[in-house]
């Protein structure tokens, strides 16, 4: 009798266990499907290839070349640089510093003046566990509001710039002020740029023509002084410049990107990202980045991105701001989480952005962002 008890007993916790596990799969299908499947977003509408220009294709076997490389690529559509900075200040607290410009041409014609084709958009973000400062701005190219310079090296708009001595871009100095803040940091690279991809051919497609050229400084060094809200702090830290060109950034039937870099220890970073389709599975990729300017690249069988349940914005927006980095072959086990929720740019190209920190195999720092949501 006491056995059957115990029996009926087992079968029931084996229900509850059952169930709840079931629960918690649908919340976490409900969770992502609702967060993942958005028909139209704003950056597939910016950064999907013009129909009626014809830009130069992106192609295999076209390594890549410095110091060129480093410049503005203008035969192709699209073009940013992205730079992020994980700094303390000298109370020892976190800030996270981002700074992005974004070519985006409208036509393939080579003009001159108000008829450039060009548009330049630049934004600056300085994010503490407490608040966050944001500026953007808008120029036009070809009319003296923005460009790349090649001698000495200069990327600029307005009187925002990061500019250097000689033909690289490092060392440098970024430079931005804007109604709430002003920012100046000396930059310089304890590393040689590494390409991503191969040779810097950076797929974003399993079977789609669809690449980009990329590469990235992945060991930078930053500190300077910054004023948030008329208070002056000195900062340093650690940053990463990642430069990348295509005739569009999407295909039509995919959806954006979710993309991390992460600080594993003084001599090794973590860059994974994915690009989400509307109805295939995403394609993965990354990189293990050395100091010694090695680089191991990573294919979707050395490593997989889970998330958890979404998290629901002041703006309404869902998107899945906690991940499970996982891979095995490396030691690698990361659970992320954000520094703040509120990260979402309500600017001209919106996306979330901004600096987290991991638990697990390491206890360190990175930046995530979060697109198409």
């Amino acid at each position: 009798m006491q056995s059957n008890n115990l029996n009926k007993s087992s079968i029931k916790v084996s229900l509850f266990i059952f169930v709840l596990i079931l629960g918690f799969s649908a919340v976490y299908y409900i969770n992502w499907k609702d967060a993942d499947t958005k028909e139209y977003n704003e950056i597939n509408n910016i950064f999907s290839q013009s129909d009626y220009s014809y830009f130069a294709p992106v192609l295999p076997d076209s390594p890549l070349s410095f110091p060129k490389d480093f410049y503005e690529h203008a035969n192709f559509q699209h073009e940013k640089w992205v730079m992020t900075v994980n700094a303390f200040n000298q109370k020892g607290e976190s800030v996270g510093i981002q700074w992005t410009i974004f070519r985006i041409s409208s036509d393939d014609r080579e003009t001159k003046g108000w008829l450039d084709p060009r548009l330049y958009i630049a934004k600056v973000i300085i994010t503490t566990k407490d608040k966050k400062w944001i500026a953007e701005r808008l120029a036009r190219g070809g009319i003296g509001q923005a460009g790349i310079n090649q001698r000495p090296y200069r990327v600029w708009i307005d009187d925002w710039q990061w500019r250097s001595l000689g033909k690289a871009p490092f060392p440098g100095i970024l430079s931005v002020t804007a109604k709430d803040f002003s920012l100046t940091l000396s930059m310089n690279s304890n590393s040689k740029p590494v390409p991503l991809g191969d040779h810097g051919y950076s797929k974003k497609h399993d079977l789609l023509p669809v690449a980009s050229y990329e590469y990235i400084f992945p060991f930078l060094t930053a500190h300077g002084k910054m004023t948030l809200d008329n208070e002056t702090y000195t900062v340093s830290g650690d940053a990463i410049l990642e430069h990348e060109w295509a005739s569009g950034f999407l295909d039509e039937y995919q959806q954006g990107w979710d993309w991390f870099i992460i600080n594993l220890d003084k001599n090794r970073k973590l860059l994974v990202a994915q690009y989400r389709h509307k109805e295939q599975l995403s394609y993965q990729y990354g990189a293990l980045l050395y100091k010694n300017g090695n680089s191991v690249a990573l294919s979707d069988a050395d490593f997989t991105l889970q998330t958890l349940p979404v998290s629901e914005l002041s703006n309404g927006r869902k998107l899945p701001l906690q991940w499970i980095i996982n891979a095995p072959k490396y030691k690698i086990n990361l659970t992320t989480q954000v520094v703040r929720n509120d990260q979402w740019l309500d600017t001209y190209i919106p996306y979330w952005q901004g600096p987290i920190t991991t638990t697990g195999s390491h206890r360190v720092t990175g930046f995530m962002q979060l697109t198409g949501y």
